[in-house]
């Protein structure tokens, strides 16, 4: 399947899921992420946050748990200029308004910016994924520039209601590979077939 093509029909099947069959997705998908991130410990988590009109999984229950684990939540603002994130603490009580793609950001006022190298695990958003790791997003390239920043040892992990799919072609050198994807029944390790 085609970077398009995966992009189309997923966006399509997201749309289908009822309101009761979101919320049950989200919150097995929430079970799956804190049962894995619990003994990891993590120190510094960046976590998207969702447009939840086009039903992307939905982070805010994970970013609560986070807090209440005393890990430390990194979120992006985008700049549209060019196709690039920067990063900041997401401390409660800060606010959040919605780009111009819909995407909640934290207001600009005393934001503490934080560096890609100091984060431990990002959780990746996407429309598809496929067995080698390779994920689809919507088209812009912002989490390839962010991750390829990353540490090497950063875990990136997908959130997605849907299992992979066998292979997604045009793939390039820019693409960044999840470690990991996680979706309602089962964590997907990527790790061990690493090219």
């Amino acid at each position: 399947m085609t970077k398009a093509e995966a992009r189309k029909y997923f966006r399509e099947r997201r749309k289908l899921l009822t309101h009761e069959a979101y919320q049950l997705a989200n919150q097995m998908v929430y079970e799956q992420v804190t049962a894995f991130l619990a003994p990891l410990k993590p120190k510094s988590v960046h976590c998207y946050l969702p447009i939840l009109k086009n039903k992307e999984v939905n982070t805010w229950p994970i970013v609560e748990w986070l807090n209440k684990q005393a890990i430390r939540v990194v979120v992006p603002r985008s700049s549209v200029n060019d196709n690039t994130m920067q990063h900041y603490q997401l401390v409660q009580g800060v606010k959040c308004d919605e780009n111009a793609w819909g995407i909640p950001e934290p207001k600009t006022d005393s934001l503490i910016p934080v560096s890609e190298q100091t984060i431990d695990v990002v959780l990746v958003p996407l429309l598809a994924f496929d067995q080698q790791g390779h994920r689809v997003g919507y088209g812009k390239g912002y989490y390839d520039v962010f991750l390829s920043k990353c540490l090497p040892d950063t875990l990136k992990i997908g959130l997605s209601f849907f299992p992979p799919i066998p292979e997604i072609t045009g793939v390039n050198h820019l693409d960044i590979r999840l470690t990991h994807a996680i979706t309602p029944d089962r964590l997907w390790n990527f790790t061990d077939s690493r090219h």
